[in-house]
């Protein structure tokens, strides 16, 4: 089959070189970012998540990929001076009685860029006295969420009470080594979505819960994973795949060099079988006839 590009009938929008430059760097949805930006002259990250159903942080990460090769202005916006909340006689009361309220206060105030209101400011102390969940464990995973600039004080207590029922975290490093794991799961699921070609931002937190096993549980490499994705042919798909990668693992398969020593086990099986059948074959044809 032949394909001709009918460039007499090319009409619309004029693409920058520079967009043909980045796309070999481009990720997920960076060029359907820029195409849509060049088409609409729109660089709201809201308005371009919403069109093009994408999440925020999305939007906001290609718009900058783009930036970075100057094909859009990125301005710091200037923050408006936030008013300072003063903080009640019995917050200021605990902090001058125990250091490690003190210490919570005074970094959460850094960590929001402001004065929390009094409201969230006794959930977090709460947290600490009466949840006895550490100071440090609390603020690494407040600064983790205000990084990502898209959560509320409000979502980022649950996290903190979600996680520490869950992993029982000691100290600040047992929290420094759960988001470096967080973080290898995130560079997991980019290279994973590229061999599936799925779009990381669709990615169910069920498949995610699937694809963490492949190699925190399985210890499947991305060639056995791809290797998975190739031997399913029109079947592919994180379930479908997760059966042959749970099946290999069962059998202790860890390369691709055992699945060919695998084909070759079943070659000879099945030749063991063909021999077999061919001498049964022979003895039934020698077998003598009587006749009465």
């Amino acid at each position: 089959m032949k394909f001709v590009f009918m460039k007499s009938e090319f009409k619309g929008t004029y693409v920058p070189d520079a967009v043909f430059d980045g796309l070999y760097d481009a990720r997920n949805n960076d060029l359907k970012v820029i195409l849509y930006v060049i088409k609409n002259e729109e660089t709201d990250p809201l308005k371009i998540s919403s069109d093009l159903n994408i999440s925020h942080s999305a939007a906001v990460s290609s718009l900058m990929y783009w930036a970075d090769h100057g094909l859009i202005h990125c301005e710091e916006e200037t923050a408006k001076p936030k008013k300072k909340k003063a903080l009640s006689s019995e917050i200021i009361a605990t902090m001058a009685s125990d250091p490690g309220v003190k210490a919570l206060c005074q970094n959460l105030q850094i960590i929001f860029g402001s004065s929390l209101s009094e409201n969230y400011t006794n959930q977090f102390i709460s947290l600490y006295l009466e949840e006895n969940i550490p100071v440090d464990v609390i603020l690494p995973i407040a600064q983790h969420y205000i990084s990502l600039e898209e959560y509320s004080p409000a979502y980022i207590l649950k996290v903190i009470r979600s996680w520490q029922k869950k992993h029982k975290f000691e100290n600040g490093n047992d929290v420094d080594r759960y988001l470096g794991l967080l973080q290898k799961r995130n560079e997991v699921y980019e290279k994973v979505c590229r061999i599936f070609g799925l779009d990381i931002t669709k990615l169910k937190t069920s498949e995610k819960t699937v694809i963490d096993r492949w190699q925190e549980k399985y210890n499947m490499s991305f060639d056995m994973i791809e290797e998975s994705f190739i031997r399913a042919g029109s079947l592919a798909g994180i379930a479908y795949c997760n059966g042959i990668l749970k099946n290999w693992s069962q059998k202790g398969y860890k390369t691709p060099k055992d699945l060919e020593s695998e084909i070759s086990n079943i070659t000879q099986s099945k030749r063991n079988i063909d021999s077999q059948d061919d001498l049964i074959i022979k003895n039934i044809t020698n077998v003598p006839v009587f006749r009465d």
